[in-house]
């Protein structure tokens, strides 16, 4: 005698009691209010001696650690952070930890530059750039051409020529002029112009054309450039 292997049917007591269920559940989920998103602000960073003891040893790869970590705060868990809206103050010694624990990095000095100096606010820019002042002055030889665009920086994004001059000082007190990069001196003369100090501007370019790197094309532009110069210098004379 064959026995029927038939399932038995679901009782519908069980039936409806899933479907509250997931009537409640739905209904929960609609009504609950969405959770919101904090941003985190960027706090001061620990000590430097503290971030040494971090290491373990390796101070290499703890700075690139940290460095990875800080450009990646700004996207936080839920909520995206505009780089203008972090602590440039806390960034920037943050940024001096990171350097101090690995000093043969450029990264932060790269990040500082061509990330966090693009944020647009001119303090928050200053902050960055001073930061590279900073960095240079404790490591001349290896730091010039980032404190180099940093005046540059100061001079087209800021129009901060006072900044600019100071780097461009800086420069020529560590590092011999000789060994600057032609545009690097060009631009002493080119704020020296805007800033209606001809003179000292004749007398930049004068010391460039004499210049051994100087080619017969940047030599025709410069005596264009003096020319322009005197005849500015007749013009304001005239005012007088």
């Amino acid at each position: 005698m064959r026995h029927s292997t038939r399932s038995q049917p679901t009782p519908r007591w069980l039936i409806a009691l899933v479907l509250i269920a997931l009537v409640l559940q739905t209904t929960w989920k609609l009504l609950a209010p969405v959770p919101k998103a904090h941003m985190q602000d960027l706090d001061a960073p620990p000590s430097l001696e503290w971030l040494r003891l971090t290491t373990l040893g390796d101070p290499i790869t703890m700075a690139s650690f940290w460095m990875l970590w800080l450009q990646s705060f700004d996207d936080q868990a839920g909520v995206v952070v505009p780089f203008q809206k972090i602590n440039f103050h806390h960034l920037s010694t943050w940024l001096e930890r990171i350097l101090a624990l690995d000093p043969q990095s450029e990264y932060p000095l790269l990040a500082a530059l061509r990330v966090y100096g693009f944020v647009p606010d001119p303090d928050k820019q200053r902050l960055m750039i001073d930061f590279i002042h900073r960095a240079f002055l404790a490591d001349p030889t290896h730091r010039w051409s980032w404190l180099a665009f940093a005046a540059l920086q100061a001079r087209h994004r800021l129009g901060d020529h006072q900044r600019a001059r100071l780097f461009l000082d800086d420069l020529e007190k560590n590092i011999r002029t000789q060994n600057l990069p032609f545009w690097i001196r060009g631009l002493r003369a080119r704020i020296l112009t805007e800033q209606h100090e001809l003179e000292g501007a004749k007398a930049v370019i004068g010391g460039l054309m004499l210049h051994e790197t100087v080619n017969e094309r940047q030599k025709q532009a410069m005596e264009t450039w003096l020319e322009k110069l005197e005849e500015q210098a007749k013009k304001d004379l005239g005012r007088r």
